[in-house]
């Protein structure tokens, strides 16, 4: 019995497998370049061109790529799986149209925020007819820290688990006015809890404002948060911001019902 333990502990073992990074890196190249050549994958990725040729054509036959002459692109065979992942909890279903209400109600970029692995993750997202523009889609992954929702998701989850997130993901700087030391987080955490809204002040982009508010189920699962995104010479007035917050304390109440007696 010990030899068979240790026969299977050999076979699996804890490692990265090379073939399956380099794919990985292969799209994120792609991406990131809105298109590339083999020729430029092959200096990003360090490898023979033939290799990455070999995975352009894997990938392109079954349509996570597509190629215009000799520049690949990402295909929408990735659109399946995403839709896929997002609609595994069916609480998100629900979210959708509340996202696009607020939008619609405030004239400002919408999000919904959750977090995998440490990371906060943009699941819906809608401008309203005044909207800023900005890079962020849905599927935008980022430290939660600095992102609009973040400290929303980071106030309301225990301290032991944001203490590992930190540890993992560090609290990097996206621009002068984001946090990067933990006191200095911890105390802005701890006012958040106090007043029931995140406030980011161009700590994500420079020159955009955000408030934002948790979503939990009626068993206290805290299953996102709900952002407001706006110029900061909008979401820096008083009154406004207070019409704004209100907008998502209601728009989060409403949810939570929904979320709560769609389980009975």
């Amino acid at each position: 019995m010990r030899v068979v333990q240790r026969t299977m502990a050999r076979e699996t073992p804890n490692v990265p497998v090379k073939s399956v990074e380099r794919t990985i890196r292969l799209i994120e190249s792609i991406q990131r370049r809105n298109g590339a050549s083999v020729t430029e994958l092959a200096v990003d990725l360090g490898v023979a061109k033939s290799t990455v040729h070999n995975h352009l054509r894997t990938l392109e036959r079954h349509g996570y790529l597509v190629r215009e002459e000799d520049v690949f692109g990402i295909g929408l065979r990735f659109l399946d799986h995403g839709g896929f992942a997002r609609e595994r909890r069916p609480a998100y279903g629900i979210v959708q149209p509340k996202v696009r209400d607020l939008a619609e109600e405030t004239g400002e970029l919408c999000q919904f925020v959750v977090t995998q692995r440490g990371r906060g993750v943009v699941l819906f997202q809608v401008r309203g007819e005044r909207a800023v523009e900005t890079r962020s889609r849905v599927g935008t992954r980022g430290p939660l820290h600095s992102m609009p929702a973040g400290k929303a998701i980071l106030a309301h989850l225990p301290p032991e688990r944001v203490r590992e997130m930190i540890n993992e993901h560090g609290l990097p700087a996206a621009t002068d006015d984001t946090i990067t030391d933990r006191q200095g987080l911890r105390a802005d955490l701890e006012r958040i809890v106090e007043r029931g809204y995140a406030i980011n002040r161009a700590e994500h982009i420079g020159g955009l404002n955000a408030l934002s508010v948790p979503i939990t189920s009626g068993d206290e699962d805290l299953l996102g948060a709900l952002a407001v995104v706006g110029p900061s010479h909008r979401l820096n007035d008083d009154e406004y911001e207070r019409e704004v917050v209100d907008a998502l304390l209601e728009a989060a109440n409403e949810l939570e019902l929904n979320v709560t007696y769609s389980r009975l």
